[in-house]
């Protein structure tokens, strides 16, 4: 096994390296690996190749860097009316408001009217079962 040099010292392997110097030494490793092309890494008939070469230089060509990127408010500028681009821009402008009602606190409470009025229906409903039930009584106690 080849003997590793890492930040001026030899080791026989990754083993041998204190736990902190592993985790560089890995990392270095992982960042190297991953910064090769894959025509480096993988082999390819030369077609493939050229294919592969001329794809990443159609996407470095393609993406934007965000420095050319425009923003909304020079979207808006280039869309806008000519008689309408020195108003500001809508999300310029936006500010969300206060809500109307607390939502932790709510005023909303039920009326005590409507409570008294269930209670009174109940009792009249519990007395119409109660004369119900004693007249059922009285009629089976005349038929036996």
């Amino acid at each position: 096994m080849p003997k590793i040099t890492f930040r001026g010292k030899t080791y026989s392997s990754e083993f041998e390296m204190p736990p902190n110097v592993r985790w560089a030494y890995q990392k270095e490793q992982l960042h190297r690996t991953s910064t090769k092309p894959l025509t480096d890494v993988v082999d390819m008939p030369a077609e493939v190749q050229d294919a592969y070469r001329r794809a990443l230089d159609r996407e470095e060509q393609s993406s934007p860097s965000t420095t050319e990127v425009p923003t909304s408010e020079e979207l808006y500028r280039q869309s806008a009316p000519e008689n309408m681009r020195h108003l500001p821009s809508d999300e310029s402008v936006y500010q969300p408001s206060a809500p109307v009602i607390d939502p932790e606190h709510s005023t909303i409470e039920p009326e005590s009217s409507l409570v008294l009025r269930g209670l009174v229906f109940g009792i009249l409903w519990s007395l119409v079962l109660i004369a119900i039930v004693f007249l059922v009584i009285q009629f089976f106690r005349q038929v036996l």
